[in-house]
């Protein structure tokens, strides 16, 4: 761990993250943001300051002492609500608009998707990610797992 590393720390009040160095007394507030958030979640961090500019990046959880993990931890969990897609309900196509309606394992959920060429990612032959309009992340995770309908549903659209 970098010296500079060691002096910092992360402190949550309310539902804002503030990022402060050494013993200075000046907080700045940050957002936390995955590097990598599909290739490589785990690994490096960026603290991002109220002007978008990153203030910080480390390699990772491991590079936070205890209290400022957590703080990062639960604030990164907080971000990256990724919902896995467990069945297919339907899955339509109207002027370009992908409509599905799915089965997560955060619950039933209806989502449009545009552009699926570029919204719709294979990371494997099992591994699907989805984007929807509103930015918002699902995933398949083993496809052959789902039901022969959801196969179906996923097929007709993509």
């Amino acid at each position: 761990m970098s010296k500079a590393v060691k002096e910092f720390r992360l402190t949550r009040e309310g539902d804002q993250v503030f990022l402060q160095f050494g013993d200075s007394e000046m907080k700045t507030a940050v957002k936390l943001v995955w590097v990598r958030p599909i290739t490589a979640r785990g690994s490096e961090i960026s603290f991002i300051g109220p002007d978008k500019q990153e203030v910080l990046m480390i390699s990772g959880l491991d590079a936070l002492e205890s209290k400022s993990r957590k703080v990062a931890e639960e604030e990164i969990a907080r971000r990256y609500v990724f919902p896995r897609i467990t069945r297919v309900i339907s899955a339509t196509a109207s002027f370009g608009v992908r409509y599905w309606h799915v089965e997560t394992d955060l619950g039933e959920r209806h989502f449009a998707l545009k552009n699926a060429s570029k919204n719709a990612v294979w990371l494997t032959d099992e591994h699907l990610v989805l984007n929807d309009t509103l930015g918002c992340r699902y995933q398949v995770t083993s496809y052959s797992s789902l039901d022969e309908r959801s196969r179906d549903e996923i097929e007709k659209v993509i």
